[in-house]
């Protein structure tokens, strides 16, 4: 089930230790070679902390790049296209915030047509990326939802780890998770991890 409003108040408590800790990760680090994901990724972070419901956001977001980077390179990819699957991951839900406010909701075709725009906008000036690979990433946010548009441009891991978390975020109901979403998953690493998550767990505890 989704997180209620007193688990949302509690994560959004922890949001000033949060920002401590990370600005003094930036302190230490100021020196490091950032890669432009890792900029883009501090820049999606400082965006959700200032629209409620913060950590949310950030859990969800972080938690779909990890599988969506693990996937990707488990698949074989080249470490240029698991980069670019793993920006699109940090940047796949920025349309959410916008939609909510423009809207009264972030569904699907919200959030897409919002986070779209917002890609767009944000990379315009981005320099390590070729204006294909900005095209890219704005089309891989407009319709991460959709598997179709998944297999079209070649972001199976991103749509198999989005999925993949919110089922067991709650987001769609888990007890249809074998039934009706596995056949939607793209890749052999996608599957893997859901038959881990919701077959096998599913098969122990009815033992």
């Amino acid at each position: 089930m989704r997180p209620d409003e007193s688990q949302i108040l509690l994560w959004n408590k922890h949001l000033k230790d949060f920002r401590r800790i990370y600005s003094r990760f930036l302190i230490n680090h100021y020196d490091m070679d950032w890669k432009y994901k890792d900029c883009i990724a501090k820049r999606v972070i400082d965006y959700y902390a200032t629209t409620p419901p913060v950590m949310e956001q950030i859990v969800h977001t972080q938690a779909v790049a990890s599988y969506t980077r693990l996937i990707a390179t488990m698949e074989g990819l080249e470490q240029q296209q698991v980069d670019l699957l793993e920006t699109a991951a940090w940047l796949h839900d920025i349309g959410c915030p916008n939609a909510r406010i423009r809207y009264g909701n972030s569904r699907p075709l919200y959030q897409q047509s919002e986070g779209q725009k917002l890609v767009s906008e944000w990379l315009r000036d981005e320099t390590d990326l070729t204006n294909d690979e900005k095209g890219w990433l704005a089309q891989v946010v407009g319709h991460h939802h959709e598997r179709p548009a998944a297999l079209k441009w070649h972001f199976e891991p991103l749509y198999d780890a989005d999925l993949i978390v919110n089922i067991w975020e709650g987001y769609y109901a888990m007890e249809k998770a074998e039934s009706q979403y596995k056949k939607l998953i793209c890749t052999e690493s996608g599957k893997h991890f859901f038959d881990t998550f919701f077959v096998e767990n599913k098969n122990q505890d009815e033992r």
